[in-house]
This record gives structure tokens, C-alpha cells and sequence, in this order.
């Protein structure tokens, strides 16, 4: 019958019926009968009856409406009632029409509400609490989208069709490549992560970004610190970070625990662990380009976060109705609070430092941590062709402690640690017709780093030592894009880079008090040509140029890309190329992010010189009936690499890594699965070929994905072969010590493994104004104790070994309104 008045009353607008709005024939019946009637009038006004029902009682004029909407009316009290919309669960099946096959996944929209994603149990979707009259759009990738009322659903007696759309090969993604909002692009072999729409992935539940990076195929923290990623054999410091183009050098807060990037602005993330388009320069290893939203929101949307480590806000606000919006999103830890999982990062940040005695009492007595990360930026509209936007971050990390000397009660130690990086673009984006685009940023970056170690006999300072390191990045860059004709995309760039990098050091112990200043101007340009032959082929082939003044040489660096649709489901992709690094830092054999020198940068000049990187990779990716298998074959060489010893002397040489990343996936309904392996092997060459102290040769995660709307589980279990054994060059002459430290290992440590799991549920008000996530996760669950290296500098007898990271706990709360 719902269906039949439905029709009858989704018509009554194009007969010459006279129809009023609901709420205006509630508005008569009130004024009639003198009853009161309690409605949300925003949707009871869109709903349309006819204006000449014919009823001669209050109770037969509601019944006259029920039989037309599917509303119902309770009687709160006397002469007031709610009107209660009457809604239902609309389960179906969605087959491609062309080969009836289950379609694994889809999206839908009530009406303008936002994008909604579901996964079938047992083949059928299942949408629940519709409102018969409501619109809904549902789509898939590769698909024609559909767009239906609720009542044709609930009436609907055979499975959905749908049928496929033509997408051109340098558009088409692999959807849910790892999980929900992680895609793969099949054009430029980059990994896409849509942040408003990502799903659960083990060990996490809010989202960090380096928890993200790191479950990419290829890419690890060997150190078991989020901060510390390996792209393929490259350090964290030879990849590319950058957010709004803002480059950033540092690997996040509390050295490397956390990211410092606030996951509720950022926008969407690129990844690539292969060789880089020609547009990007200035890294041998691999990409991490984050961007924010760049869209005026229709109306204030506020979002809250709070864990066990940090609480966060984020705000956006639109200023002039689709012209202007701003966004303003905060985070920061508790002062003077501990949790677990703060204890864990604390312990593995200073094992084998001097603060290591008081790591498990963190943000407690006389050892506080701080950080705290801003975003905001500044949208505006210009016209539908023309945007300028504003980009701000701030990030600040802090550290005081103050060590006692048990064997002396006057004499005590203070560390002072502070990080303070910020970062500013601005940038217009314009498009001149169809083809014709281009778009002009200044960007700046400013990172200032500075550490103080003093020692007190009393009231007398007896030792000081300071490091201080500044870069500043400021950028010029223009781009231009010109599509040619349909199949063929030209793009190209200038970019003028000014460095400033300034270090001072002061050691009173030692009688060093020097400063190096170092300025270098860069010119780049580039161009890439991307080609597509009939679907059947995408090629990238770009030239990547760099002046480097200092040095007075022109860097020319080719790349190229090419991939080859098999057919629907098969693809083959291969990638080559060489780059240039100039800002850097110096290799060294242990993870040690706290080590003072550690953290700094320099440039290149007479007496260093620049990175030289050169990288392949074959590969094929496939991907059938909920299967999707992908492997990729690399070889990756760095020169003139600058290894920094603990006696300070430097050596140059090469870093060179090869090996193959396995992945395969299995969607069955509700539960995903899947394994990767990565097989690799990266050695140094400085005058012996040895490997380096990260390298781990066999790499293996199981997961397990379980979508149980509200309920989400992830569960990854994780193996890696034992790294390298190496044993410090220790510059005392004590030779008992030097027998005391038996290391009882002579090739490798033991493997590693861990246990990581989380959990999610997600709930709402019944009108979905706002919705709130719950989660809880937990990091190396059975507390494994992984060793990772031997410490470096001046270890102990007792505990020489440096370890991964401790079992680790978190609880999370977000709130969306």
C-alpha cells in the first residue's frame, strides 16, 4: 500500500492536485481542533499531501495522513501529540550486471547526507532506520551510480544491477587496497589514503598517520617507534615529508612516538615507496605528501578527540556562505599526566640515556614532556575557477629533567630538550579552461632545535654543553598542467629553494664553542609527459632538473613509469629513475632519535657531498572476486653516502638495498583478510659490504579485519627476522669493562614478533547530528621483548641491547557534531 500512495504522493505536483506541505496541514489541524503537535519541522516540511482532504474529525483527518505518509501519531498528553516518522531496515543485493557476481562493496547517500560505507554479510546490505520517502544514491568504484527512493527499495523483490562505467587507466584506483579509504593507483603506482574515510587498522584507533604509513607493504619502523619509517632501505630522513608543502624535518612528537599531524584536518595522503614523479625533488627515498581540505563546508562542524596520551579540538567554520571558510584544528598532551602507553613511548625513546632512570616516572616529579601541534587555514573561493588558500602549522615539543647523582646529594643535572617547528603556504590555483591549469605557492618551513645538558656541585655550575640547530626553508613554485588532447597530459615547474641552516655548539668539558652557517640557493624545474594509448597503456616520462649553486652544478634526473593493462582484472607496472638529495643528515648505527647529534641537518659543500639515488621496480597487481594479489621486485642505490662513527670521523660510501614485497587480500562479507611479506636485503659499502643495522631480511603481517557495524576488530600479527649484530667502536681503555660486555650474539639477534589488536564502536543520536567513536587498541599485546640493536654510545654492562617497544595500551573517544 506504501508504495502505491508514495507514488501517488511523490506526483502530486506534476497533476493539477493542490498540495501543501505537512507541516502547514499540521499547522490547519491545529488551528481546527486546538491540539498541539511536536515535530522535527525540517523534515516534516519537505513532505507534500494534498490540500483537500476530506475529514471531518481530528481522527479521521490523522488517519487520512497516515495513509499517505508513513508517520505515526502518539498522544504525549491531552491535545498533544508527536509525530513520529516510521522508519525501516532496507536489505538487498547488488550483482554487476554483466557477470552476476556479488559486488563486494558499496556507498550510499540519504539523500544529501554524507557518503555512507557498508560491506555485505552473507551477500546481502543491510541500511538501516530509512525513512520511506527518502532518496538514496548508491554507488561502487568502476560502476554506474543508482539513484532510487527508500519505498522502491523496500519494495524491491531482485537484486540491484549495476552497471559499469568507462574509467579511463590513468584514473582507476584498487579500492580498499589495505582497508576502507587506502587505495592503490594503478597510473603512478602511488597509495591514496582518504582520511574522512579511513578504516581500522591494528595497534591504533585514532588515526595517527605514521601508524598508517607503516602498514603499506615496503614500508616499516624497524625500531618499533611509529616516527622512525623505512621506505624500501631509505631512513626516515632520505623521504620526503611534507604537509601542504610545507617540508618537514623532524619525525614527530615525543622523538618519533607520534605523529605530529592531526588526523581530523588532514585531507587525504599520498605514498610512494618507488621512484618519484619528476614534480618532486630533493629525496632518494621515498613520499609521504599530506594534504588538507580545500572545500567551504555548508555549515560549523566541530570535532572532539581525547586518548589516553592527548586531547585535541578541531573547528570548521564557514565564514561567507560558499566563499570563505576557516579551519582551526589543536592538539596537545596533559601536563603533569602519565598513562601507560606515555610510559611505554618514555622507555623507548631514552633506554641507554642518562634519563633512563627516570623514563617510567614521566610527567611526574622533576621529568616533564610537552607537545602540542596547530593547524589552521584559510580557504577562500575566489570564483569557480580561482581558489587561494592559507596553510599554518605549528609544532612544539618540550623536555625538562633534572638528574640527581646518588653518590653525591649536591650534585645534580638538568636537560632542557625543545623542538619548535612552524610552517606557512600560501597558494592561488587556477584554471584558465578545460586544459588549462596552473597554481603558484610560497611556502616556508622553519625548524629550530635546541638542547641544554647543565651539571650543579650546589650552587657552582660545573658543566655545560648546548646544541642548537636551525633550518630555514623558504620556497618560490609555480606549476603549469595542459591537457593536449585526451590521452595526453603535460606538466611542468619551477621552484627556487633558499636554505639557511645554522649550528651552534658549546662544550665547556671539552673546550668546544664553534657555529657553522651554511646558505645554499636551488633552482628546479621539471616536465612530465603522461600518455595514455587506449586504456591499454599509462606512461609517465618526466626529467627532474636541480642547480645546486654551492656546488655550481646542474643534477639532471630522468624518471619514468609505465603500466599495462592485461585486462579487467590483471595489471603490470615497472618504474625507474635517479635523484638528488641535498639537505641531509649523516648515516649512523643505531636508532638513537634522542642522541643530540642525531636530530641535525646539513648542507653539502667541498667536504660533502650530494646523496646520488637510483631506484627500479617491476611488478603486477590483480584483483578477482574479492582476491587482489600485488608484488613488486626493487633495487634501490644510494651514493656518496656520509657514515658518522662514535668517534666522530666520517667516511663516505653507499647504501644499497634489493628485495620484493609480496601482498594478497580476501574479502569474505563482514571479514577481510590478509598477508604480507617483504623479502630484502640492505648493505652499506664503505670499503667492506656489511649490512646495515636496520636491515631485516624477512618481514611478515598477518591481519584480520572484522566489520560488525557499530563494531569493528583488527587484529595483525607480525614477524621479522633478527637485524644485524653490531658492536660499538668504544673509545674507553678499560679493559674490564671491555670483558664485561659479553655479547653473546655474533651474526644476528633473535627474530621478532608481535601481537597487535584493536577495536572500535561507533554510535549516534537517532537524527545523526552528531556520532562518536570509541576505541581501544593495544601494541605488542603478549609483551614480547624484541632487541633491536646494541647501544652505541657508552652501553651498560648490565643491559646493553636496545628494545623495541613495550606492550602499550590506549583507549580513544572522538566526537563529531
Amino acid at each position: 500500500m506504501w508504495l502505491s500512495l508514495l507514488f501517488s504522493n511523490g506526483i502530486f505536483s506534476q497533476q493539477n492536485t493542490s498540495v501543501i506541505t505537512l507541516a502547514d496541514r499540521l499547522e490547519e489541524l491545529k488551528e481546527t481542533y486546538g491540539v498541539k503537535f511536536s515535530y522535527n519541522y525540517t523534515f516534516i516540511n519537505q513532505i507534500n499531501v494534498p490540500s483537500n482532504t476530506d475529514c471531518n474529525s481530528l481522527a479521521s483527518c490523522l488517519n487520512a495522513i497516515n495513509e499517505l505518509v508513513p508517520v505515526s501519531f502518539q498522544e504525549s498528553s491531552a491535545n498533544n501529540y508527536m509525530v513520529i516518522p516510521i522508519r525501516k531496515n532496507i536489505s538487498f543485493s547488488v550483482l554487476d550486471a554483466s557477470t552476476n557476481e556479488l559486488v563486494a562493496d558499496i556507498s550510499y547517500q540519504i539523500n544529501n547526507g554524507p557518503e555512507n560505507y557498508i560491506y555485505p554479510k552473507k551477500s546481502i546490505y543491510t541500511i538501516k532506520n530509512v525513512f520511506p520517502l527518502d532518496s538514496i544514491h548508491i554507488s561502487s568504484p568502476y560502476y554506474e551510480s543508482i539513484h532510487t527512493k527508500a519505498s522502491e527499495l523496500l519494495q524491491l523483490n531482485k537484486p540491484l544491477q549495476l552497471e559499469h562505467k568507462t574509467i579511463h587507466l590513468n584514473e582507476v584506483q584498487i579500492t580498499d587496497y589495505l582497508t576502507r579509504g587506502i587505495n592503490a593507483k594503478i597510473s603512478d603506482n602511488t597509495i591514496q589514503v582518504d582520511m574522512s574515510s579511513l578504516g581500522l587498522l591494528a595497534g591504533e584507533t585514532d588515526g595517527d598517520i605514521f601508524n598508517v604509513v607503516k602498514n603499506v607493504p615496503g614500508v616499516h619502523a624497524p625500531s618499533g617507534k611509529p616516527g622512525s619509517l623505512n621506505f624500501r632501505g631509505s631512513t626516515f630522513d632520505r623521504s620526503l615529508i611534507q604537509i601542504d608543502d610545507i617540508p618537514i624535518y623532524h619525525n614527530g612528537h615525543f622523538y618519533g612516538a607520534l605523529a605530529p599531524y592531526n588526523p581530523t584536518i588532514v585531507n587525504h595522503i599520498e605514498i610512494q615507496r618507488n621512484t618519484l614523479s619528476a614534480k618532486w625533488g630533493g629525496r632518494v627515498g621515498g613520499l609521504i605528501n599530506m594534504t588538507t581540505s580545500t572545500i567551504v563546508p555548508d555549515s560549523t562542524t566541530y570535532s572532539v578527540q581525547a586518548n589516553t596520551i592527548y586531547g585535541g579540538i578541531t573547528v570548521k567554520l564557514p565564514l561567507v556562505k560558499e566563499k570563505l571558510a576557516f579551519y582551526l584544528a589543536g592538539r596537545s598532551n596533559y601536563p603533569s599526566i602519565n598513562s601507560p602507553k606515555l610510559t611505554a613511548f618514555s622507555n623507548l625513546n631514552f633506554q641507554g640515556s642518562r634519563l633512563a632512570s627516570v623514563a617510567e616516572d614521566v610527567n611526574s616529579g622533576n621529568f616533564q614532556v610537552g607537545f602540542y601541534d596547530i593547524n589552521s587555514k584559510l580557504i577562500y573561493d575566489i570564483n569557480d575557477n580561482h581558489k587561494a588558500t592559507i596553510s599554518y602549522i605549528n609544532i612544539i615539543n618540550r623536555l625538562s629533567a633534572t638528574l640527581k647523582d646518588y653518590d653525591d646529594d649536591d650534585q645534580k643535572d638538568f636537560r632542557d630538550l625543545s623542538l619548535d617547528n612552524w610552517g606557512m603556504t600560501m597558494k592561488w590555483e587556477g584554471r584558465f579552461s578545460e586544459k588549462f591549469s596552473a597554481e603558484a605557492r610560497l611556502v616556508r618551513s622553519s625548524l629550530t632545535i635546541d638542547n641544554i645538558s647543565e651539571g650543579f656541585s650546589g650552587t657552582e655550575r660545573n658543566s655545560f654543553e648546548k646544541y642548537t640547530n636551525t633550518i630555514d626553508d623558504t620556497r618560490l613554485i609555480s606549476e603549469v598542467s595542459l591537457e593536449l588532447d585526451e590521452g595526453t597530459k603535460l606538466e611542468a615547474g619551477y621552484t627556487l629553494t633558499d636554505y639557511k641552516i645554522r649550528y651552534d655548539e658549546r662544550n665547556d668539558a671539552n673546550s668546544i664553542d664553534s657555529k657553522r652557517n651554511q646558505d645554499a640557493l636551488m633552482h628546479s624545474m621539471f616536465l612530465n609527459l603522461n600518455k595514455n594509448w587506449n586504456d591499454k597503456v599509462t606512461a609517465n616520462i618526466g626529467l627532474h632538473t636541480d642547480y645546486y649553486e654551492p656546488t655550481g652544478k646542474l643534477y639532471v634526473d630522468p624518471r619514468v613509469s609505465i603500466n599495462v593493462k592485461a585486462n579487467e582484472d590483471l595489471f603490470f607496472k615497472t618504474s625507474a629513475g635517479r635523484a638528488h638529495q641535498f639537505i641531509q643528515k649523516k648515516l649512523r648505527d643505531d636508532f638513537d632519535d634522542f642522541n643530540n647529534q642525531s636530530q641535525f641537518w646539513y648542507l653539502p659543500d667541498k667536504t660533502t657531498a650530494v646523496l646520488d639515488g637510483y631506484q627500479g621496480m617491476i611488478g603486477a597487481l590483480y584483483t578477482k572476486s574479492g582476491w587482489l594479489v600485488d608484488i613488486e621486485l626493487y633495487a634501490r642505490n644510494t651514493n656518496n653516502v656520509t657514515f658518522q662513527t662514535s668517534t666522530e670521523t666520517l667516511e663516505d660510501g653507499k647504501l644499497k638495498s634489493i628485495g620484493a614485497d609480496f601482498f594478497v587480500k580476501k574479502r569474505w562479507n563482514h571479514l577481510e583478510t590478509w598477508l604480507s611479506y617483504s623479502l630484502s636485503k640492505v648493505d652499506t659499502d664503505f670499503g667492506e659490504v656489511l649490512p646495515v643495522f636496520f636491515d631485516q631480511r624477512h618481514i611478515l603481517n598477518i591481519t584480520g579485519l572484522w566489520q560488525l557495524d557499530p563494531f569493528n576488530f583488527t587484529v595483525t600479527w607480525s614477524y621479522m627476522t633478527g637485524m644485524p649484530v653490531i658492536i660499538p667502536e668504544l673509545e674507553t681503555t678499560d679493559s674490564s669493562f671491555i670483558s664485561q660486555l659479553q655479547i653473546p650474539y655474533t651474526d644476528r639477534f633473535p627474530s621478532q614478533h608481535q601481537l597487535d589488536v584493536s577495536a572500535t564502536y561507533s554510535f549516534s543520536n537517532a537524527k545523526k547530528s552528531w556520532k562518536g567513536i570509541v576505541g581501544l587498541s593495544f601494541v605488542n599485546l603478549y609483551n614480547q621483548d624484541n632487541i633491536v640493536n646494541i647501544f652505541q654510545n657508552a652501553p651498560s654492562v648490565d643491559d646493553p641491547y636496545r628494545k623495541a617497544i613495550e606492550f602499550s595500551p590506549n583507549l580513544q573517544l572522538s566526537f563529531q557534531f
